[in-house]
């Protein structure tokens, strides 16, 4: 029924959480995999390396720039096809919480998150 999004840096898992995806390019090395809080990794729907690079760690670029890009590379099928998953279970009434390792009070809404709770909400 809905859809949020958290930071893997929240501790808190709740209930109303339902099935908490992953949505990362890879595993967070910093939560050791006994620790892991995520019920499915749909690495899919990840930023790619090169785009994360040039964000995240280079600062090449702006968030525009980054959106703009990683709406490009949601158009793949496999990404495509992981939308409609998401959508269909929203649609089914299951909460689902979107997971990555961003820190919600760093970044914002400047998180692919964002984006793609914005794309399954509006298909």
């Amino acid at each position: 029924m809905t859809l949020k999004v958290k930071s893997l840096k929240e501790k808190t898992v709740e209930e109303s959480d339902g099935l908490r995806i992953l949505i990362a390019r890879y595993r967070p090395r910093y939560l050791s995999k006994s620790n892991e809080t995520w019920n499915e990794w749909w690495k899919e729907l990840a930023p790619s390396k090169n785009l994360n690079k040039d964000y995240l760690k280079d600062k090449k670029i702006e968030w525009t720039e980054y959106k703009k890009r990683f709406l490009m590379e949601m158009k793949s099928t496999d990404a495509q096809e992981r939308i409609r998953k998401l959508k269909q279970l929203v649609n089914d009434g299951k909460d689902i919480t979107l997971l990555c390792y961003c820190d919600s009070t760093i970044v914002g809404d400047h998180c692919h998150r964002y984006i793609i709770k914005n794309l399954v909400e509006n298909m």
